[in-house]
């Protein structure tokens, strides 16, 4: 399951319209159908789902780990915007696995991009 299937499944999980879902979070439901589904969802989409529903897990959430929701409420930080978020070692923690994810996400793309050109080289042989 990619990042955006885990991102429909919130919205079916807590029984949200995905229209409802999507302008919640202001993004674009057409992002998350056919081949769109399995692009890659920006940092600041992640973000802003995190930020709107602070119960979700975000190592499930970026990386398919542990359970969807966080297992102890109390811990859950809601992060303010950017200019104005207070530097909490947990707040820090998010942040850190938000980068690590994206950093894997582009590894993989950078794989892709090689092998893709590497397909467009034979085809101008041709």
């Amino acid at each position: 399951m990619n990042v955006k299937e885990r991102v429909l499944l919130i919205a079916e999980t807590k029984g949200i319209s995905k229209t409802e879902f999507f302008k919640e979070v202001q993004l674009s439901y057409a992002n998350f159908k056919g081949g769109q589904k399995n692009t890659a969802l920006s940092s600041d989409a992640m973000v802003a789902i995190l930020s709107k529903h602070p119960d979700i897990s975000p190592a499930w959430l970026l990386m398919g780990e542990g359970t969807m929701m966080r297992k102890d409420e109390r811990n859950v930080v809601s992060a303010p915007p950017a200019e104005t978020a207070p530097a909490t070692a947990e707040g820090l923690g998010i942040y850190r696995q938000l980068v690590n994810a994206l950093e894997q996400t582009v590894k993989a793309q950078e794989k892709t991009i090689q092998s893709l050109e590497g397909q467009v080289s034979l085809l101008q042989r041709k």
